[in-house]
């Protein structure tokens, strides 16, 4: 009986410990980015890309590119766009896989020395994928 007690009861822990199996915990992979040189294409306007090497399993709410631009004598040492600091240039076709491109013709630049830029995505669960920084000095 004594026996049989045990069996059932390690039988039932097993049960348990399966029930509590980290299968329920799959941790969504998150999309890569890569910040392509610009391209100036003449008449004011810049072509500007994001390089998606894989989407992730997250939705992209928002992607494009972030910069800080600055004047030749500018104090500013935060070279580092990022949502909370640096502007944003938000692409207007959805995200796809390879190579997404948006032509600026705005004038941020006008006036400016140099900036700082990268691709940035925001994602379903209010997170953000960064690509890697570039910068770019204006010739006077």
């Amino acid at each position: 009986m004594k026996c049989q007690l045990r069996l059932l009861l390690a039988l039932c822990f097993l049960v348990c410990l399966n029930a509590c199996s980290t299968q329920d915990h799959i941790i969504p992979r998150r999309i890569t980015l890569s910040t392509p040189a610009f391209e100036y294409t003449g008449d004011f306007k810049m072509q500007f890309k994001v390089q998606v090497d894989t989407l992730g399993d997250l939705p992209v709410t928002e992607y494009g590119i972030l910069y800080l631009s600055f004047f030749r004598a500018s104090n500013d040492t935060d070279y580092t766009p990022r949502i909370e600091h640096g502007a944003k240039m938000p692409f207007d076709q959805p995200i796809v896989l390879g190579i997404n491109n948006y032509v600026y013709t705005g004038n941020a630049f006008q006036g400016k020395y140099f900036f700082y830029y990268r691709a940035y995505a925001l994602l379903s669960d209010g997170s953000v994928a960064y690509g890697d920084i570039k910068s770019y000095t204006f010739q006077p």
